[in-house]
């Protein structure tokens, strides 16, 4: 099987490659900037969001699979679906959790239904219009797979949500506020189990006209996160409950999956426990500091720790260890 990744960056697609490269696959990138996955996967410099350069690295590469790696706007979704149609098996389309939105009943399926676009932010509705686009076209016959991802995590993570807790441990604080006694189940996805999914989805003979949902099998509270930066970095500290309206951080929002499907007809399972994917992605971090201008949507100012401290002082209620 021959697969073409578009839009590759250098976080997740180099896992993706490597574990299609174990199942025998023969492996191709197309991104704008530089991209070194190795000798093994044959690299096209060209414009993912041009619809005749992914049309010409399908036909010269002779792909049987696209992977849409953009997935973050409707015309993406449209130029995936025509480069790929009647040129390849299947293509295969990389959604988010967030599509749900932000207060889904939980546990979330692959027919829950999907946020408003007229309500959601312009980033999240751009992303329920892929989805869209894509179901409309598996709809009509064609052999295209979503697979909707948790919130990921990893070394090399641009965003890297850990660094809000990892940064904080490093500054040597010793209370940490934490929303609504922590008790939120944001499910979460250490990058190189995705990939495995990922990979899953593309060689299953199941997978074409299906959507999936794709998380780790183990689910962690808010709280349990918390502890496990501590624990992995050797630090302590004490957790505080704070109102969730007056205080924000990462993860501070439910919604998880019914990996169900996935398990089922893919054989997803998780390749490397969460502790471990934590602990390496923090270890990464505390070689790769993030730089200042680190930032989290919802929140202002995320190391305000004067703040955390009033609130803490005024609000607090010490969580148990």
């Amino acid at each position: 099987m021959r697969v073409l990744l578009v839009g590759a960056t250098d976080f997740l697609a180099p896992f993706v490659a490597r574990d299609l490269l174990e199942r025998k696959c023969e492996v191709a990138v197309l991104a704008d900037g530089p991209c070194d996955f190795g000798e093994s996967v044959e690299a096209f410099a060209a414009d993912p969001r041009r619809e005749a350069d992914v049309v010409a690295a399908v036909r010269s590469w002779r792909a049987d699979v696209v992977v849409d790696m953009l997935h973050d706007r409707p015309e993406q979704a449209g130029i995936a679906l025509a480069a790929s149609k009647g040129r390849v098996s299947r293509s295969v389309h990389l959604s988010s959790a967030v599509v749900y939105g932000t207060e889904p009943t939980c546990p979330v399926d692959e027919e829950t239904e999907l946020a408003s676009v007229e309500a959601a932010p312009s980033g999240v509705a751009a992303q329920v219009e892929v989805d869209q686009a894509v179901l409309r076209a598996i709809g009509e016959g064609a052999p295209a797979v979503i697979v909707r991802l948790a919130e990921l995590y990893g070394p090399r993570d641009p965003r890297c949500a850990e660094w809000y807790f990892a940064k904080r441990a490093l500054d040597g604080r010793t209370r940490i506020a934490v929303p609504d006694a922590g008790l939120h189940i944001c499910h979460r996805g250490f990058v190189q189990n995705l990939a495995r999914g990922i990979a899953q989805a593309v060689t299953s003979a199941r997978s074409p006209g299906n959507v999936y949902n794709l998380g780790e099998e183990k689910l962690y509270t808010l709280a349990q996160l918390v502890r496990g930066v501590a624990r992995a970095l050797d630090h302590e500290w004490e957790a505080y409950s704070v109102p969730g309206d007056a205080w924000r951080t990462p993860y501070d929002h439910t919604c998880f999956f019914d990996l169900r499907k996935a398990r089922t007809q893919l054989r997803y399972r998780d390749r490397m426990i969460p502790r471990d994917g934590l602990e390496l992605t923090l270890g990464w971090l505390c070689q790769n500091p993030r730089q200042g201008d680190w930032c989290w949507p919802g929140i202002d100012d995320p190391f305000d720790y004067a703040r955390e401290d009033g609130l803490i002082d005024e609000h607090g209620r010490r969580l148990e260890a």
